[in-house]
């Protein structure tokens, strides 16, 4: 296993995260944070593969990759795989494909999926995650899957580590102390300690549920085996359930001291197993956790000393929808403050904002939600969205409804039940596999932005894979799908040039929709006229006049098929006037919509016969010959009109002579 692979990101933070879970995997890394030094490593590293965010300063993603395939031969040649914070839209795919990229990913990129795109492009097999749980004691701590908080926060890796999907264990240390955190996709789900005064019955003390006494009586009466909690349900203190809840909030605990820690070290064990830890809910996501760990516990200055060191950084809402719409539980003033960041703000503005304001921004910075960018990034972007606000009023607007906007950040939703939360994206999945972006919103084609947005927040909510953390494999596939399809949705109608290429498609798909339905249509009309015919030559007429009827409600504009239901339904019912009117209503319209068939005017012309129209009846005849001499019933009909006048002429000539 070896080989250079150059990563670049704006987030020094996801960079130092990538370079060590590479290391982990046998690969020399370099970084780069912006367009111009990526290129500039590209010369200097000489990697094997770049790992290229399309989101930098400087020079864009495609921009830098533009650039390198513009360099001579080998560096032009140099595979990139690029990662997207947006929903990767065919016009990105179409662009990454000219470009030659490797491949197209979507961040959060899991780490299973990283290492396997960086081991295919590099040609070598990647180590399984058995293999690497299974790696000698140490290994993983040889490898460089680690680091201190002051190269990367807990903060931060906790977010990262959720992004990349992580698996594993954690191992944290302070001083003496130590901890460790279990993840599972990203999620802490368990966590150790070996400090005495965090065990359960310290726990128990400091929140009042027992005395000191009663924790020393408890201790006492322990034998080896026995769990403490199992004494104080004997010892009729707590109850189960309250023990359980005091197990549950003793795990938080230990995680949220962490926040504290104002030195430490950590390294991830990919794949690592972790006894005798305690159980996390998997009730709050990462993100809520980051939230109570910073405002609960983190010290003020180290967030001032952040806020201070990133003063010229513009603040505004995350452009990845997966953590702008993460699951953050917000109160009503943290809400308004997210809802005022969708203008973006320059950091140094918070410096002296209130306590509970500046723990807040820093979290929700830490969690991904927010996000720091050079003013110049900043800038280009709202200018963006100025633009095209600009644009859009410019036209005449439909009067409609303006619905409040929907916050940027979730409020507090309820948890469905596993199989509920299944059903329901086995539904949406279902309704969106195929639909317009429009559809899948539920926006009309007239919804303006603010109209779009609050559709979008909506559907976040109910879609984002935190909402099914702790369930089934296949559920969070069919979570992270039905997300897709939506940011997707999203992100093609907010863009003005993206939604009239939409809005272009569609009208192209509903023509060929409809042009198909005709063609299906016709196709089942000429059946049931085929089966018609074959009824009406066995002489069944009720049979024959149903499948003309369904040929006509079919296909209602085809003459054959009207006048052979007008004769057959006159030969259904030969002696009702009412009905031979209908009949030669519906040879009438055939004529108008087949002047050139002979088969209208054959049926005309018996019908006009029917009822004592000899003359007219002549004519029809005459006409069906013309458009078909090889017609034998028009043939005949005439050949009997010119027996009868024949005849009709003889008896008179015998009257004459007499």
């Amino acid at each position: 296993m070896g080989g250079t692979v150059l990563c670049v990101d704006n987030d020094r933070n996801l960079c130092e995260v990538l370079a060590k879970a590479l290391r982990s995997e046998g690969y020399r890394v370099a970084t780069a944070h912006d367009g111009d030094l990526a290129l500039e490593a590209v010369g200097r590293v000489r990697p094997d593969l770049m790992l290229l965010d399309l989101i930098l300063p400087k020079r864009d993603g495609f921009a830098v990759l533009e650039a390198l395939r513009a360099l001579p031969a080998p560096q032009s040649e140099l595979p990139v795989v690029l990662i997207s914070g947006c929903s990767p839209t065919p016009e990105y795919t179409r662009r990454a494909e000219a470009l030659r990229a490797a491949a197209l990913l979507r961040k959060p990129v899991s780490l299973e999926t990283l290492f396997a795109a960086v081991a295919r492009e590099l040609g070598q097999p990647p180590r399984s995650a058995s293999k690497r749980s299974s790696a000698a004691p140490g290994a993983a701590a040889e490898s460089g899957l680690e680091g201190s908080f002051e190269q990367l926060p807990f903060a931060a890796l906790l977010h990262h580590l959720h992004g990349l999907r992580a698996t594993g264990v954690l191992h944290l240390s302070h001083d003496r102390k130590r901890k460790w955190l279990r993840l599972r996709d990203g999620y802490p789900i368990g966590v150790r300690s070996n400090l005495v005064n965090e065990c359960l019955g310290n726990h128990l003390v400091r929140a009042g549920r027992i005395t000191a006494s009663e924790l020393a009586e408890s201790r006492r009466r322990m034998q080896d085996g026995q769990l403490q909690g199992e004494i104080l349900v004997a010892m009729d203190l707590l109850s189960e359930d309250e023990i359980a809840t005091a197990l549950r909030a003793q795990a938080e605990e230990k995680l949220f001291e962490i926040f504290g820690w104002p030195t430490g070290a950590f390294r991830f064990e990919v794949g690592g197993h972790l006894q005798r830890a305690n159980d996390l809910t998997l009730e709050r996501s990462p993100a809520n956790l980051i939230l109570e760990g910073v405002r609960s516990r983190l010290p003020i200055e180290r967030i001032d000393a952040y806020l201070a060191a990133n003063s010229h950084c513009m603040l505004s809402l995350s452009e990845s929808p997966f953590y702008r719409f993460q699951e953050v539980d917000l109160d009503t003033e943290q809400q308004k403050l997210v809802r005022d960041l969708e203008k973006p703000r320059r950091l140094a503005e918070f410096i002296g904002a209130s306590d509970d304001v500046r723990r807040t921004v820093y979290a929700l910075i830490a969690a991904g939600t927010l996000e720091p960018r050079g003013e110049a990034a900043a800038k280009r972007g709202l200018a963006e969205k100025v633009a095209a606000k600009a644009a859009k009023a410019a036209k005449p607007a439909a009067p409609a409804a303006r619905p409040a906007k929907a916050a940027p950040l979730r409020e507090v939703v309820r948890r469905a039940p596993e199989d509920a939360k299944s059903a329901e994206l086995s539904a949406l999945a279902q309704r969106f596999r195929g639909q317009s972006p429009f559809q899948i919103l539920d926006v009309p084609e007239t919804a303006d932005e603010q109209q779009i947005q609050a559709a979008y927040g909506r559907l976040c909510e109910r879609t984002h894979p935190d909402r099914v953390s702790h369930s089934n494999e296949a559920v969070k596939v069919l979570a992270a799908e039905v997300f897709a399809m939506v940011a997707n949705a999203y992100e093609s109608l907010v863009d003005p040039r993206r939604r009239q290429q939409v809005l272009l498609g569609q009208r192209k798909a509903d023509r060929e929709a409809a042009e198909r339905e005709v063609g299906k249509r016709a196709l089942d009309a000429e059946m049931q006229f085929q089966q018609g015919d074959a009824a009406l030559r066995a002489r069944d007429y009720d049979a024959a006049l149903r499948c003309f009827g369904r040929a006509l409600e079919l296909y209602p504009d085809e003459g054959e098929y009207h006048a052979h239901y007008g004769w057959t339904l006159h030969l259904s019912h030969p002696s009702d006037p009412a009905m031979a009117s209908e009949a030669i209503e519906h040879v009438q319209r055939a004529l108008k919509l087949a002047p050139d068939r002979e088969k209208p005017y054959l049926f005309m012309g018996r019908l006009c016969k029917a009822i004592g129209r000899a003359d007219v009846a002549e004519k029809m005849f005459a006409r069906a010959l013309k458009i078909q001499p090889d017609c034998l019933d028009a043939l005949r009909e005439l050949r009997l009109i010119n027996m009868r006048r024949e005849k009709g002429k003889g008896l008179i000539g015998r009257l004459l002579r007499r």
